[in-house]
């Protein structure tokens, strides 16, 4: 090889040396900056759990400082809690805790301000924990985090009365409203809702398994006694010192609060806390609500009033207006219907979407609505009555109490009509749709049942010796003097409360005592008050604590599950115990 081709065979190696010498030199920088992007993502990863870790300690802290103060936040954001000071926010107390965590070059500490919200039974911390890494005596780098808590406390008092509506329920403890299962359109009243699609879809982040207390606003519910309440098909309403509130669905006018956007489509009508009805009530004082399907209803100085859907005449206007988005008084006057001078006292309500409404008046029983199953119990079949109709077969016997459910759906197969039962002085009568069994005259399947028929009691119990009886959508309950509780109809949910599911088209047609002892309702335990409606049953005992049983597909029987009971399951967060829940 002559010096000339040396020298190309020299340069050309140079080259590819320096070549290579360049790539590994840019691979070896790679790796290099991957090893020192882990090493600091993996510090910064260290940093953020020791700053969580602070946070969970503000918290712990918190709770206590709750506990101890009978749920009341005694610290302000202006006098946070922080590791050294003392409950009410004095910093300084505790100099030996000036931080959570500290080796020299790294301390953590934490920051609680004022509670996200605070009510009687429950409150949401937040707690700011935060890493400070020091150098020379100074802070050159500062790790955040936030964590939040929900704390739940036992509720005091006894449920005074529990509803179910559809895939929810409700009750009243101690001048609250607590409320659990669906919530698509705001029907737990909680200022949460996801407002649009398939109401009956459950939403796990909006939907609550456990009790939440319905909000109290100021110039709302805030500061008023709640005495009495109404879950229908998608919307809730309370009476509280004479006035309504109602929250939940509204695009037929439920909520009685005015001009509905996109009126009778699923849409963003709704409101997820309680808003007052006016309107024809303003001014008047309210004494009995109740409601049914899209449709509400209050007895104001002796009257009946009603709002809301008016599907086959469900608010009794006598109107063929088929939505009233503010309250109306229903017909008077007419045949067969309410006198002039009448002076209502009660009214029924529904947990479904049965759009039959019904009322005592003078003690009698008078009802309107669809009768495709002979619902205004006159003897015959129509499809429908406009205004309130005397209930026959009734005559001289006192009406003590009226309550009704069902699908009202006209056609189909099998025919999902409404069924409607009144306590009397003669004791428990019910009519409408007889197809589980529902009706509890010891037949399935059998004809309807247009006129009041009697309840065929249970061995030992008399016609006075029922104390309440409540309808649920295809199944009935009823709760006696001595405190035990019989359903009867269908019950392929469990909604029977027998242990047993029945087959989709078959039901229970005697009354059938819910189940007791170690798998249901505690043996020696007195049931002192009764829930039913939509697919659910709901008993509350002398001890306090509350038992459900059905349907449990949103939740809705508290007990922080989804599956359906036949047997009573006790509603855990209803539990006046001295327990606890932080989550």
């Amino acid at each position: 090889m002559n010096n000339s081709a040396k020298k190309q065979t020299f340069g050309f190696s140079l080259a590819l040396t320096m070549l290579m010498s360049v790539v590994v030199l840019t691979v070896l920088f790679g790796v290099y900056r991957v090893v020192i992007a882990l090493y600091v993502n993996t510090q910064e990863s260290y940093y953020l759990k020791l700053a969580e870790e602070a946070g969970e300690a503000g918290a712990a802290y918190a709770n206590a400082c709750l506990d101890i103060n009978r749920h009341l936040q005694s610290w302000s954001s202006s006098h946070p809690l922080t590791p050294d000071s003392d409950c009410k926010g004095t910093a300084g107390v505790y100099p030996a805790n000036k931080v959570v965590f500290n080796d020299g070059h790294v301390r953590t500490t934490f920051v609680v301000g004022h509670l996200d919200y605070g009510y009687k039974h429950s409150a949401q911390i937040s707690a700011i924990g935060k890493t400070e890494l020091i150098s020379g005596g100074g802070v050159y780098r500062t790790y955040t985090t936030t964590i939040k808590k929900t704390v739940t406390w036992p509720m005091d008092g006894v449920p005074k009365k529990i509803m179910s509506g559809n895939y929810r329920t409700c009750t009243i403890i101690s001048d609250d409203i607590w409320c659990w299962g669906a919530n698509r359109y705001g029907q737990l009243g909680n200022g949460k809702s996801f407002g649009s699609g398939d109401v009956d879809t459950p939403l796990p982040y909006i939907d609550s398994p456990i009790p939440v207390r319905v909000r109290k606003d100021p110039g709302v519910l805030a500061g008023k006694k709640i005495d009495d309440l109404f879950t229908a098909q998608y919307h809730s309403c309370a009476l509280a010192e004479g006035k309504v509130y109602c929250w939940g669905y509204n695009p037929f006018g439920g909520l009685g609060i005015g001009p509905v956007s996109s009126p009778g489509v699923h849409s963003t009508a709704h409101s997820n806390v309680p808003v007052e009805v006016k309107g024809a009530l303003l001014g008047k004082t309210v004494t009995a609500i109740g409601g049914t399907g899209n449709t509400s209803c209050a007895i104001a100085e002796g009257k009946i009033y009603c709002w809301g859907f008016n599907q086959r005449g469900s608010v009794g206007a006598n109107s063929s207006q088929i939505m009233f988005d503010s309250p109306v008084q229903v017909a008077a006057g007419l045949p067969g219907g309410l006198p002039v001078g009448y002076t209502a006292t009660a009214l029924s309500s529904s947990g479904s979407r049965s759009y039959n409404m019904c009322a005592i008046a003078d003690a009698k029983a008078y009802c309107w609505g669809p009768n495709d199953a002979g619902q205004t119990g006159k003897g015959v079949t129509s499809p429908y009555v406009a205004y309130p109709t005397a209930v026959g077969g009734l005559d001289g016997i006192s009406v003590l109490s009226i309550t009704q459910d069902g699908w009202s759906q006209w056609g189909g197969n099998p025919p999902n009509y409404t069924h409607i039962c009144a306590l009397t002085s003669e004791g428990p009568y019910c009519w409408g749709s007889n197809y589980y069994g529902q009706i509890g005259d010891g037949v399935v399947g059998g004809p309807l049942v247009t006129v009041p028929k009697k309840v065929k009691l249970p061995a030992g119990v008399s016609k006075s010796g029922v104390k309440d009886i409540q309808a649920g959508l295809q199944h009935t309950c009823m709760l006696t003097i001595a405190g035990k509780v019989y359903c009867w109809g269908r019950s392929n949910k469990g909604q029977v409360g027998s242990g047993v599911f029945t087959s989709v088209n078959n039901g229970i047609a005697d009354p059938t005592l819910v189940v007791t002892g170690s798998n249901g309702i505690p043996a020696g335990e007195v049931v002192e008050k009764l829930g039913a409606g939509a697919n659910r049953g709901c008993a509350t005992v002398s001890n306090g604590r509350t038992y459900c049983w059905g349907n449990n597909s949103n939740g809705q029987i508290g007990d922080n599950t989804h599956v359906n009971r036949a047997n009573p399951t006790e509603s855990l967060f209803l539990r006046p115990a001295k327990n606890r829940y932080i989550y």
